[in-house]
């Protein structure tokens, strides 16, 4: 990979379209939670896919400092124990987990750290939100734990990436905007 780099391939994994895949799934299945439960889940397995690959994309670009390369590798650690998670309740509730798709884009050009660490930043909070979304949606409320504690994963990586880009942590970073 060039040290400036465009991402933006056909397929795009978009967390900003989570809450509308959510919807979808309870509005079909109002018979059927487990199936809704499934839908949410493996949306939420997507993010996990893309997640990996951005880190994993990071880590090779040579754009990163040795110390911004271990931290990405640590968070892309993180998702990987999400994505096994995920993908374990799926197929023991009997339902088939999604593969990661062949590349994501996004529409922003990496020339240097701080873009990779800015996208980073904007993925994990994207992330944070989608899972905060979906807590009140699963029917099976263990499903809803499990999305609150993957949640406050995402809210750890998106503040340490707040703070890395010298940016404010406290008191304007929010979940949730009014």
């Amino acid at each position: 990979m060039g040290r400036a780099t465009a991402l933006t391939p056909e397929s795009r994994g978009d967390t900003a379209a989570l809450g509308g895949h959510i919807h979808e799934a309870r509005a079909q299945s109002y018979g059927d939670s487990a199936a809704a439960d499934l839908k949410i889940l493996n949306v939420a397995l997507g993010l996990e896919h893309e997640a990996i690959f951005a880190y994993t994309l990071a880590g090779k670009s040579g754009l990163l400092s040795q110390k911004a390369a271990e931290v990405g590798l640590e968070f892309q650690q993180s998702h990987e124990g999400h994505r096994d998670l995920l993908t374990k309740i799926i197929r023991d509730r009997g339902g088939r987990a999604v593969d990661p798709a062949e590349k994501y884009g996004w529409s922003v050009p990496l020339k240097d750290e701080k873009d990779v660490l800015v996208l980073a930043f904007q993925l994990e909070v994207g992330a944070a939100r989608a899972y905060l979304s979906v807590v009140p949606k699963f029917n099976d409320r263990a499903l809803s734990e499990g999305a609150a504690r993957i949640m406050s994963d995402e809210v750890l990586h998106a503040t340490v990436l707040r703070s890395v880009l010298g940016r404010e942590v406290v008191p304007s970073f929010r979940l949730i905007t009014t």
